[in-house]
Order: structure tokens, then sequence, then C-alpha cells
């Protein structure tokens, strides 16, 4: 008798496993959200802010940056969280605005709706920064 129970539970159980039961599903396709890369160019003389780059709708393997400081790229995205991955010789600036030259260069971001980020190349006397944000 318990062998007729136990077995359909267990047949169940291991179908619920392989259905990948409760394991929410990333987005196939775009997705319907907004980021914004707006880059700043500075040198000696002065600096040049460019607008804004929109990108919408979004999708995973999107590049969203690329120049000879680093490329960005988007590793996954919902609705809920954007994670890039960065390649180059980006940073997060030190509280006081200056630049860490020995920092490890910054691979992987992750932002929610709302939030932004500010990056800026390793170098001291020409570069850019970044300001990254998703909505």
């Amino acid at each position: 008798m318990k062998t007729k129970i136990l077995l359909p539970v267990v047949l169940l159980a291991v179908a619920f496993a392989f259905a990948g039961c409760g394991k929410p599903e990333e987005p196939k396709g775009p997705v319907d959200a907004t980021l914004s890369v707006q880059e700043i160019v500075w040198h000696e003389q002065g600096s040049n802010t460019h607008d804004p780059v929109i990108y919408n709708p979004l999708e995973a393997g999107d590049v969203v940056f690329d120049d000879r400081d680093g490329t960005i790229e988007i590793e996954s995205v919902t609705e809920d969280l954007i994670v890039l991955s960065v390649d180059g010789c980006l940073i997060e600036k030190n509280s006081d605005g200056t630049i860490n030259l020995r920092a490890d260069p910054i691979e992987e971001i992750e932002l929610e709706p709302g939030e932004s980020i500010e990056l800026a190349s390793q170098t001291m006397d020409a570069g850019i920064t970044l300001i990254i944000s998703y909505e």
C-alpha cells in the first residue's frame, strides 16, 4: 500500500524538478526598459559633454558602449535588474572625485530601475566619464 502512494509522489517530484517549477525565467527577447549612457570626454583644455545615448528596448548581448577605454555589453536584463559586463579600464571615482590609478577595473555592474553609476577611465591627462542610468 505504501508503494502505491509513494511512487506517484516521487514521480511528481521528479517531473517538477525537470520542469523548472518555481524558477523565474529570464526573458528570451527584448525587454521594454531604458538604458541611458552619457559620455563626457575630458582633457587638459576642458571637456565635451555628449548627449546621452538612449537604448530601448534592451536585450542580452547588446553593446551599449565601445571605444578605446572599454566595452560595455548587456549580460542579462529583466524589468527589475540589468547586469552589464565591462571590458576595459573603467573604474568608479573616489568619493572626492579623484581617480585611483591602482584600482581594479570594474568587470560587472548591476542596476535596478532608477539607479545609475558614474564610471571614469583610469587616466590622468585625458579620458572619459560615463554616466549610466537604468530606467
